[in-house]
């Protein structure tokens, strides 16, 4: 029987860092990239006479000018798409084709240019990560496309969650007399920002709160950089603008972008003016973090108490840009930890959760609030209910039972970020593939619905609805609707979305 190798994967908007279980150790796996060992691969893909590149192949061709289309971050990219979506800038890929083909190329990289030893028919087992805020529809597109690029997802952990693994590993000795009750991860990576209170307990680690910006990360921050240089933006000058910007040491007062074109010298950036034009964003992610120390004590937990707290641990692309690390130390003081390898974080926190000897124990929440619109009172307007809420533990059940008054459901299904104060969905609003169930028990042999009008039937009354949602541990949910009274039933799943 071949050995079976375990791995970290986080598949990153900038980087794709990778980490291995060896013999009870999780280095980074580094990759060689002509002669020179590299500890990721870059989330880049374009187009050069009709092959599509991807990876270091594509970052090549990006910067000596024969890419003939290009984007980065990848990631950022296909998390707004639906997965049998164009990607734009890539004519004739979809989503799903666009992460295949990345992560099939992420395999041929580990198989043959990295320094792990595997052998090519040794199945490799992979703990993969999502940003916390991300919704259904981006968690199952990441499990499909690793499936098909020829990996065996054994676990899917919110990205937060894994580098809270990595905290505990490097900085925690947790006795059952310790005050340290739970961690705060300020996850700032190149699409997304997230930021997790995540329980500390031995090995035991439970995502207690979350909160975080979807379109919110160092991607910006190279925007801003290029806006303050008077340079469009572009794949390539974005790239420039990346490489500027970790190039900053918290000592620096000028940033130097260098466009690579000949004769033109690198533009002067005055960087405590570019860190004026950077703080309105800082300042979103810190309105974040502060949301999620109130939501610790609807759990319990009183986030004034500085002994209960391990620590704030800093990880992911922002940790290069020494402004969020100057703002995080002015709020935090002695509690802020740098992560050793901030970009590595979260790929060495999977692995440890891969490995069995290292007995860890991984209880997530859903992220998101999930819920339908339905028909109001005398089928007027429509009300939201919110099936699922944010911050509850996962996986669950949810069931709901009524008696109908149309011929047919139409249910719409939504995802989002947050709920008002009245209950309605607002911030990072996902609409899910509408449902249809045919509560006339004469329509319960009928599979086109769509076409078919919603009428008015008071007289159904007699029949009772029951539906039973379930969230499972991919983050999927599914739904099965019965006529109770009627004896038929449909199941819908609800995560999978095309």
């Amino acid at each position: 029987m071949l050995p079976r190798m375990r791995l970290g994967i986080d598949f990153g908007t900038t980087r794709t860092v990778v980490a291995a279980v060896q013999d009870g150790r999780h280095p980074v796996v580094a990759f060689d990239e002509g002669g020179e060992f590299r500890e990721h691969i870059p989330g880049i893909a374009a187009l050069r006479r009709g092959e599509l590149l991807v990876g270091w192949a594509a970052a090549r061709a990006l910067a000596d000018g024969t890419a003939e289309h290009a984007i980065r971050s990848v990631k950022r990219v296909i998390g707004q798409l639906p997965s049998d979506a164009p990607v734009p800038g890539l004519p004739g890929l979809t989503a799903l084709e666009l992460l295949t083909a990345f992560l099939a190329d992420l395999k041929v990289q580990l198989l043959e240019h990295s320094n792990l030893e595997i052998d090519p028919d040794e199945p490799l087992e992979v703990m993969v990560a999502v940003p916390a805020n991300s919704s259904s529809r981006q968690r199952w597109l990441t499990l499909e496309a690793f499936r098909r690029a020829g990996f065996e997802p054994i676990g899917l952990l919110n990205e937060p969650t894994a580098a809270a693994v990595d905290f505990a590993q490097r900085h925690l000795e947790l006795g059952k007399k310790s005050p340290k009750r739970y961690v705060v991860v300020y996850d700032l990576g190149g699409g997304t920002f997230d930021t997790s209170a995540v329980s500390l307990e031995g090995r035991r680690f439970d995502l207690i709160a979350t909160e975080g910006l979807a379109q919110l990360g160092g991607d910006d921050f190279d925007a801003l950089i290029l806006d303050a240089a008077g340079v469009v933006p572009t794949a390539s000058t974005l790239e420039r603008a990346r490489e500027a910007k970790e190039s900053l040491r918290p000592t620096s007062r000028k940033l130097l972008l260098d466009l690579g074109i000949e004769g033109e010298d690198p533009i002067s950036i005055d960087v405590a003016a570019l860190y004026e034009r950077a703080q309105p964003l800082i300042d979103r992610t810190l309105a974040q973090t502060d949301l999620l120390f109130e939501r610790l004590r609807e759990r319990g937990i009183d986030p004034d108490d500085a002994r209960e707290l391990g620590g704030l641990y800093l990880v992911g692309g922002g940790a290069a840009f020494p402004a969020v690390a100057r703002a995080l130390r002015s709020r935090f003081g002695k509690k802020l930890q740098l992560a050793p390898q901030p970009f590595a974080a979260t790929a060495v926190g999977l692995a440890i959760a891969a490995d069995p000897e290292a007995n860890v124990i991984v209880k997530e929440s859903i992220t998101r609030h999930f819920g339908v619109w339905r028909e109001g009172d005398g089928g007027a307007d429509k009300r939201f209910d919110p099936l699922m809420g944010k911050n509850t533990d996962a996986p669950a059940v949810v069931r709901r039972r009524y008696r109908p008054t149309h011929t047919i459901g139409h249910l719409r299904f939504l995802e989002c970020g947050a709920l008002d104060a009245a209950g309605q969905p607002i911030q990072d609003l996902v609409p899910w593939t509408d449902v249809y169930f045919p509560y006339d028990p004469a329509l319960a042999d009928r599979s086109e619905l769509a076409d078919l009008p919603a009428t008015r039937r008071p007289d159904l009354m007699t029949n009772e609805i029951a539906e039973t949602y379930t969230y499972a541990a991919d983050g999927t949910i599914s739904v099965r609707i019965e006529n109770v009274s009627g004896g038929y039933a449909r199941t819908f799943a609800l995560g999978a979305l095309r």
